[in-house]
């Protein structure tokens, strides 16, 4: 991931792409995406207060969340310690949308897409349902507006830059931004409220890339997927993985839905 000709340079932008903290969606192992917007659980929050920290101290210029409560949330941990920072929440950035996988439990389908779209490569396969997104829809979504928020961040010297978002959506970027294509989406897994690290030097062929929008930036990862600012005992203990090695039948059998007005029901079916 070092470049001897980076270390010379100073970039233009670097790009903290974090993770937001754990929720009660999370907690139980089920999918959000764009429709399932719950609030950090508390372990979240303390997860999110961690972030806050790593950046207490270091610059920041600019805060961008999704429009997710979830990622907001964890945004705010950070703006907590940098009041007069812009903050800005931007719908492009939302979450994959996995449609009929939205609520359900990691092991009723969602773990079976995710092979097609990492192992298999199939990136223009959408989830199921009508609103259902691919990869391949989700970056055209997403990548214009990374690219418009680094070309601001370059032009008015914004030169650190927090970026609170998701977990297959930083897959998704940075599959786009460091490999030119999807077809690494795997390597990106992210952990709840881990952060990513990115300079982004303005000296690269404006071709590179296969979002929507042309991304005028040579990319150089320093940090990829790090906990390091949170203590063990914070750290989320669920994933789709731990989902498939100590498999609960009773467990899986949940759903959470959107009520009317807004809010989510866990339901046992």
């Amino acid at each position: 991931m070092e470049d001897a000709t980076a270390e010379k340079q100073q970039p233009a932008v670097t790009l903290y792409l974090i993770r937001h903290g754990e929720t009660e969606v999370n907690r139980r192992n089920c999918v959000q995406g764009r429709r399932i917007d719950p609030p950090l659980n508390e372990r979240g929050r303390r997860q999110a207060e961690c972030v806050g920290e790593r950046f207490r101290s270091q610059r920041v210029d600019w805060i961008v969340t999704s429009a997710a409560k979830r990622a907001i949330e964890t945004g705010k941990a950070v703006g907590k310690h940098h009041p007069d920072v812009p903050f800005d929440s931007f719908s492009e950035l939302n979450e994959l949308e996995f449609g009929d996988f939205e609520g359900t439990h990691v092991t009723a389908g969602y773990n079976d897409l995710v092979v097609r779209w990492d192992d298999e490569l199939c990136t223009d396969l959408p989830a199921p349902g009508k609103s259902g997104e691919s990869p391949a829809m989700c970056v055209l979504r997403a990548m214009p507006r990374l690219h418009a928020i680094a070309k601001q961040a370059a032009a008015e010297q914004r030169r650190e830059v927090c970026v609170v978002v998701h977990s297959r959506l930083i897959q998704i970027l940075l599959s786009e931004i460091l490999d030119g294509s999807l077809v690494a989406m795997r390597k990106y897994k992210q952990k709840k409220a881990a952060v990513n690290v990115v300079d982004l030097y303005a000296d690269v062929d404006t071709s590179f890339g296969s979002g929507a929008a042309p991304w005028p930036f040579r990319c150089v990862a320093r940090e990829i997927n790090s906990t390091t600012h949170m203590p063990d005992d914070v750290v989320s203990r669920v994933s789709s993985a731990t989902s498939l090695q100590r498999r609960n039948r009773q467990d899986e059998r949940i759903r959470f839905e959107v009520c009317a007005d807004g809010s989510l029901e866990l339901r046992h079916l």
